[in-house]
């Protein structure tokens, strides 16, 4: 098998339906959690969505379940999907063998709560910890792969933060 053998393997594959979910606070912040099994790197939450879920309903059970955020305000989200292709490095599980990469959409959510108040534990573990960060830092920090993905969406989210602070501040 030659590498045009693999490529054509690779492509054949369909992508997976995928959400990602971008949480901050009052402050401007985001929350981006060190995932498992990428020690050193920190991205946003993100998980699958199930056969025939809204993509906004899967949104907020994955929230829930990557770090047990109920009660977050949906805010706007990136109006297109963005495909990434898995590297070939990457030890996927037998379940994500079946696919070529992940379809994500992306959406910002604003909560106020605090990390303490998080919960990593309640459903299988995907974060080692937990930080606040500011989200154009975002971008260098996650995995070699996802940074494309994120340089995509975190202009536009980083606007539609300060455009909600500076609203919600008027009206207080």
């Amino acid at each position: 098998m030659d590498d045009r053998d693999i490529l054509r393997i690779m492509t054949d594959k369909p992508y997976r339906k995928n959400v990602g979910m971008v949480v901050f606070n009052s402050s401007g912040k985001v929350i981006v959690g060190e995932r498992v099994q990428f020690p050193g790197s920190w991205q946003f939450p993100q998980g699958g969505i199930d056969e025939g879920e809204d993509y906004l309903e899967a949104a907020k059970r994955e929230l829930y379940e990557e770090i047990g955020v109920k009660k977050a305000t949906y805010v706007t989200e990136y109006p297109d999907w963005i495909p990434y292709d898995f590297p070939n490095s990457l030890g996927l599980n037998s379940h994500l063998q079946k696919f070529r990469g992940q379809l994500q959409r992306w959406i910002l959510f604003y909560w106020d709560g605090t990390l303490e108040e998080c919960d990593l534990l309640h459903h299988e573990q995907e974060f080692l910890t937990i930080q606040f960060m500011e989200i154009e830092d975002t971008i260098q920090s996650v995995v070699e792969f996802k940074k494309e993905v994120y340089a995509k969406f975190v202009p536009l989210f980083k606007s539609a933060i300060q455009n909600y602070i500076a609203e919600n501040s008027k009206s207080k």
